[in-house]
């Protein structure tokens, strides 16, 4: 449930920062169904017809999706912010890596197996 809602909200969160035209909320609202629709599809129907080796694909292929998330995103900071290699070691980066990781452990500790 949780990697779901990541991802619908994923796409908004990259694209909106680097948009120079601010489009209406409606454009929002058909862009998260477009972006996040199928994952949500793609939950109910995994829900529904579970197999080990479906669930390794689905997770093989999430994880794909999520580095290459990572590798954009690193090149187009390393782009944008004109020091190059050096945007990625700053200490906003790392303080950023700091917290998400912190806090992903942190809601671990909430899950019970």
């Amino acid at each position: 449930m949780g990697f779901t809602l990541h991802n619908i909200t994923e796409g908004i969160g990259i694209a909106a920062p680097i948009l120079k035209v601010r489009p209406p909320l409606w454009v929002f609202g058909c862009l998260t169904l477009l972006a996040g629709g199928p994952a949500v599809v793609g939950m109910w129907i995994g829900s529904l017809a579970y197999a080990p080796h479906w669930s390794a694909l689905a997770l093989a292929i999430g994880g794909g999706a999520i580095l290459q998330v990572i590798v954009e995103v690193g090149l187009y900071l390393m782009r944008a912010d004109g020091r190059g290699s050096t945007a990625i070691v700053s200490l906003p980066v790392f303080s950023g890596l700091a917290a998400g990781v912190g806090f992903m452990y942190l809601t671990a500790m909430l899950v019970k197996i």
